[in-house]
């Protein structure tokens, strides 16, 4: 993975949006999201530990830049019913077409499907696909700060939050965190990964944690295999995880996101 893909994510980004916005202004896509009452409490929802000691957001994910095809048949709409029968606390729809193989119409499907919180999971560059999110239907965002300057993050934010959805700030660095922590942002997803070589290194939700403010609530992301890598997040004082490839890898992803849930009642197996 060059160690610049990142930058080739980010022009495709801006590509996407030049030509979506020649189909639907801003101003059209802003008198929907306005239209809107039914939002879904998402970061209400993971406040807190669920009974088995674990929230989980479970991820609708066709493929990736690292990995390639994953499931690249996936139905978002069954497969985000099977993530709720499994205990899922809220549901994460990548929408990028390009290299995720997703795009807004699954956030849509599996909302109507499953009755969770739905989290859109995009490279998020402009005040467009905020607004675009909110037409059509999520209940949430995320926002890197590793492709986001902290005043355009801000921005963003306070944009989402306008809107009536909640925003997972993400950070993967010391000077993320440090940025991050003096925001009112509740939740702040710590991806385990590198954007940049698309690396996963378990150790850095676990070591970045202790940096994030008193009000904030961590969600740590990427490289979650096992309920005992679970449980070493547990112990940092984790209690949220965004897991994707590991849940679609699964022969019953129902049952994998299980055990992820109870993972920290005592007698799991690892």
């Amino acid at each position: 993975m060059p160690s610049d893909f990142l930058n080739t994510i980010i022009e495709q980004k801006r590509e996407d949006i030049s030509r979506a916005s020649k189909r639907v202004s801003e101003a059209q896509l802003m008198e929907q999201a306005r239209q809107r009452s039914d939002f879904r409490p998402f970061a209400d929802r993971l406040s807190r530990p669920g009974p088995g000691g674990a929230n989980i957001i479970a991820e609708i994910k066709r493929a990736s830049p690292s990995k390639g095809d994953i499931c690249p048949d996936l139905d978002a709409a069954p497969t985000a019913a099977r993530y709720k029968a499994g205990g899922a606390a809220a549901i994460s729809v990548l929408t990028d077409t390009t290299f995720f193989k997703g795009c807004l119409d699954d956030l849509t499907a599996a909302r109507a499907a499953c009755g969770l919180p739905v989290l859109r999971k995009e490279f998020i560059i402009s005040r467009y696909q905020v607004v675009e999110a909110a037409a059509a239907g999520a209940d949430a965002i995320l926002l890197i700060s590793r492709i986001l300057n902290a005043d355009k993050l801000d921005q963003l934010y306070r944009l989402c939050r306008e809107l009536g959805m909640d925003a997972l700030v993400e950070i993967h660095t010391p000077a993320d965190a440090e940025v991050v922590a003096g925001m009112d942002v509740r939740l702040v997803g710590i991806n385990n990964r590198n954007l940049s070589t698309f690396e996963t290194d378990l150790a850095v939700a676990v070591e970045l944690v202790a940096r994030l403010a008193p009000h904030q609530v961590p969600v740590a992301a990427s490289g979650i295999a096992s309920a005992g890598d679970v449980r070493r997040n547990l112990s940092a004082g984790i209690f949220n995880f965004l897991v994707g490839e590991s849940i679609v890898r699964a022969a019953d992803p129902a049952g994998f996101i299980r055990g992820l849930v109870n993972a920290g009642q005592a007698g799991d197996n690892p």
